[in-house]
């Protein structure tokens, strides 16, 4: 914690090192936003070199994403590049391409891949306050040259409208909306707070009650009281993960070969199978074999409810995918 804070100073004032006057080791109350948004800073500004002004860029009501998870995720991606490589080594440099789909106010995949790996990075988004944010953030870093935050106009398209004619990219990546409604998203925060409150908030702030930490109504077009920010978009869509993820799949049929490795996370474990069915399904019409999925892996991340899932497909083999990174000059 005395790193981060010593990196990002904004940070100190919220850590806290001792509860009911006895020491403790240094944390920060994760029920408070503020605390949230400087520890997540600090973790950018240590350990991806990004710019101390990210916190103040990323408008309040968006979400703040946890670096950790994110970072994960990246490297996770990095790993699966590395084993189409003939050496087994993660590929670095601007001759990777990805896309990250519906990259937010934050653009947090794109920055951490860039400030890691060198990687050239599409960073997809229809919101337009979203947008500004996310270009605001990528010259702040420096990442220019690597990446181009595009516009997308259909809330119902993924790849359409976004990549250009003859476009490839070597993966797609993806943190979708998690909740089905924002009614199921104030549901899930209540419960959260609560939890906060009951271990751990308390025992930082003794005199701090779990009723004055109730979520606030979710406007319309409004933020939530979620502890990492996030406007609707960010938060819910019809039908949640699996719905999307499953547009994502959909369309990536379409792209199957101008992309290695497509892949998402699935916030609920449950979620994992009816996903899969989707994938393993593709291809099946009137008993007759179309274009099949040739690789689907799961990648675990975090335990419990806290925990994700990777979901990672291929329409290439082994052989082709090989060939691909050869072909792509990273191989």
């Amino acid at each position: 914690m005395d790193r981060l804070a010593a990196a990002f100073p904004a940070l100190g004032p919220h850590v806290v090192r001792e509860r009911r006057g006895t020491p403790c080791r240094p944390t920060i109350n994760f029920a408070d936003p503020a605390a949230v948004r400087a520890l997540n800073t600090a973790l950018l500004v240590a350990d991806y070199g990004a710019n101390p002004r990210y916190a103040e860029i990323v408008p309040k009501d968006a979400l703040f994403p946890p670096v950790p998870g994110r970072g994960d995720y990246v490297h996770h991606v990095a790993d699966a590049l590395g084993r189409c490589t003939s050496s087994g080594r993660v590929p670095t440099g601007s001759s990777v391409v990805g896309m990250d789909i519906g990259t937010g106010a934050s653009c947090i995949y794109p920055t951490i891949a860039a400030a890691a790996f060198g990687w050239q990075m599409i960073a997809s988004e229809i919101n337009e306050a979203s947008i500004d944010s996310a270009r605001e953030i990528v010259v702040a870093n420096g990442h220019s040259h690597l990446i181009d935050v595009r516009r997308q106009e259909s809330s119902e398209a993924i790849f359409d409208g976004v990549l250009r004619p003859g476009e490839t990219m070597d993966f797609a990546m993806c943190n979708p909306p998690f909740y089905s409604s924002p009614e199921a998203f104030r549901e899930e925060n209540a419960r959260k707070l609560r939890g906060l409150a009951k271990g751990g908030l308390n025992k930082v702030h003794p005199a701090t009650k779990i009723d004055s930490v109730k979520p606030k109504l979710l406007k319309e077009g409004g933020t939530t009281s979620n502890n990492f920010g996030g406007t609707e978009l960010e938060l819910w869509c019809r039908g949640g993960e699996v719905s999307f993820v499953k547009r994502i799949i959909a369309e990536s049929k379409r792209y199957a070969r101008r992309c290695l490795w497509f892949t998402s996370l699935v916030s609920r474990k449950e979620n994992v199978k009816k996903i899969e069915g989707a994938l393993f399904n593709m291809g099946k019409k009137g008993g007759v074999r179309q274009l099949r999925v040739q690789a689907v892996e799961r990648i675990r991340m975090g335990a419990g409810r806290k925990g994700a899932t990777i979901l990672l497909w291929s329409f290439l083999d082994e052989t082709e995918r090989l060939e691909w990174a050869k072909l792509r000059g990273w191989g």
